[in-house]
C-alpha cells in the first residue's frame, strides 16, 4: 500500500494554518470504524491512505522487512490479537513514531476532530508512555513475572554471512510501547537490582534459545556489569539461570560492559578464567580508540565488541582503520557494532574483523520474528553477499 509522505497543512484549534504536516501513518487495528476513521483523517489532511495491517501476520512481515521512518503509530486500544512484542519492534524501528492508543469512541469523538489533532500534534491520547514504576518492590515483581521483555540483534560472521550469535537486549513492557533500557535500567542499578536485572535477562535469553528451531543453534550474549562479573559466584548463579532451560553453557556469552572503570586487574582476570572454564566466553564491549580499557587486552577475553563510533570512522579514518587492524593481528575475534550500510562489510573483511551486527543487518526482534528474519536472511541471498 503507498505510503502518505507529501507535506500537508494542519490547522490548530482555532482553525488557523499550522505547521506543515508531513508523515508516515501506519494504522494497527481490527476495527474498521476505527480504520476509516484513521483513513479519513489522513485523507481531510490531504494524504494518501496510511498503510493498515490488521493482522498479526501483516506486522511481523513489517518488522522483518525493517519497515522504518514512520511518523504517526494508531493503535487500537483494546481487543486487539496482535503479538505485544512485534508493535513494540514495529515502533521501536522508527524513534521519531509518535504511538497512539486509541478506541473507536475516541477516534470518533469530536466527529473525527480529535483524530485529525493526534496527527497534527494537537491532541494526545490518554496513555502516559512512561509510566514504568520507579518503586523497588513493583520492579522486582516485575522480574519476577512478566515485567522484562527481551529483544535480539542478529550477529553475523563477516565472511559467510551467517548467523552466529544475537545480543540480548533488555525493555520494560509499558504503554502503549515498551521503554527503552535508559528509561528503568539506570534506576534498577541504583536500587541494587542490578544482579536480579542481569539473572533475569539471562533465565529468559536462556529460555528463548532453547526454544528457537533446531536449525538455529546460535549462540547468545547478555551483558554484565562489571560488579557482578566480578563476583565469586557468577559460574555458580548463571548456570542456576541456565538450568530450567537446559541451553548448554557455551551457547551464553557474557558482555562486559563499560560504565564502570576496572580497578582490581587481578580480581577480573580471575572472574574471566572461571567463566571460560565453564565455557562461558567474554567479551568487552564499545571499545573506542583511545579506550583506557586497552590495558585489559592481555586478559582472557573471546573477543571486543568495537563500539559504533570507531566502526562509522572507518572509510574515512586511516587512524581507526590502523588501529582496528593491529587489534586483529593480536588474534582478537572482533565484532563490529553499529553496522549501517553494506559498504562497511568490505572495509571489515579488509581489517580481519570477524563479526558484524547493525541495523542493515538486523534490528533488535523480538523472540517472535526472530526465525522469520532468519529465513528470510537466508533467502534473500545477502548472506552471500557479504563474500
Amino acid at each position: 500500500m503507498q505510503v502518505f509522505e507529501a507535506p500537508r497543512q494542519c490547522r490548530d484549534e482555532a482553525g488557523a494554518v499550522g505547521r506543515i504536516w508531513e508523515g508516515r501513518v501506519v494504522v494497527l487495528a481490527q476495527d474498521e470504524r476505527l480504520i476509516d476513521a484513521a483513513v479519513l483523517a489522513v485523507s481531510r489532511l490531504g494524504g494518501d491512505a496510511p498503510i493498515v495491517m490488521r493482522s498479526e501476520a501483516e506486522v511481523l512481515t513489517a518488522v522483518v522487512r525493517n519497515l522504518t521512518g514512520l511518523t504517526h503509530m494508531i493503535l487500537q486500544d483494546g481487543n486487539l490479537s496482535i503479538d505485544h512484542s512485534l508493535v513494540d519492534a514495529l515502533a521501536e524501528a522508527s524513534p521519531a513514531c509518535t504511538v497512539s492508543p486509541v478506541s473507536r469512541e475516541v477516534a470518533l469523538s469530536e466527529d473525527g476532530e480529535f483524530m485529525l489533532g493526534l496527527l497534527c500534534g494537537t491532541r494526545v491520547a490518554p496513555y502516559d508512555a512512561k509510566r514504568a514504576s520507579r518503586n523497588s518492590r513493583r520492579m522486582i515483581d516485575g522480574l519476577d513475572g512478566d515485567g522484562l521483555l527481551l529483544r535480539y540483534q542478529p550477529i553475523i560472521d563477516v565472511r559467510s554471512g551467517r548467523l552466529v550469535m544475537v545480543e540480548a537486549l533488555a525493555r520494560w513492557r509499558s504503554e502503549p510501547v515498551a521503554l527503552s533500557p535508559v528509561d528503568f535500567v539506570p534506576a534498577m542499578e541504583r536500587m541494587g537490582l542490578a544482579r536480579l536485572l542481569a539473572a533475569a535477562v539471562t533465565r529468559i535469553a536462556a529460555r528463548d534459545m532453547s526454544r528457537l528451531p533446531s536449525r538455529m543453534p546460535i549462540a547468545v550474549s547478555v551483558n554484565l556489569p562489571l560488579k557482578e562479573l566480578e563476583k565469586r559466584d557468577v559460574v555458580a548463579w548463571l548456570g542456576r539461570q541456565l538450568r530450567r532451560s537446559g541451553l548448554p553453557r557455551h551457547r551464553l556469552t557474557v558482555e562486559l560492559t563499560e560504565t564502570t572503570p576496572v580497578r582490581d586487574v587481578t580480581r577480573l582476570a580471575r572472574s574471566l578464567r572461571r567463566l571460560n572454564a565453564a565455557g562461558h566466553g567474554v567479551l568487552l564491549d564499545d571499545l573506542l580508540l583511545d579506550d583506557p580499557r586497552h590495558r585489559l587486552l592481555h586478559l582472557p577475553f573471546a573477543g571486543v565488541k568495537l563500539d559504533r563510533a570507531v566502526v562509522e570512522s572507518l572509510p574515512r579514518s586511516a587512524r581507526a582503520r590502523h588501529h582496528v587492524r593491529g587489534l586483529a593481528r593480536r588474534g582478537l575475534t572482533l565484532t563490529a557494532e553499529g553496522v549501517s550500510e553494506p559498504a562497511l562489510l568490505r572495509v571489515l573483511r579488509n581489517l580481519g574483523v570477524t563479526r558484524a551486527q547493525g541495523f542493515w543487518l538486523g534490528r533488535p526482534l523480538p523472540l517472535a520474528a526472530l526465525p522469520a528474519w532468519y529465513d528470510r536472511w537466508r533467502a534473500s541471498g545477502r548472506a552471500g553477499s557479504l563474500n
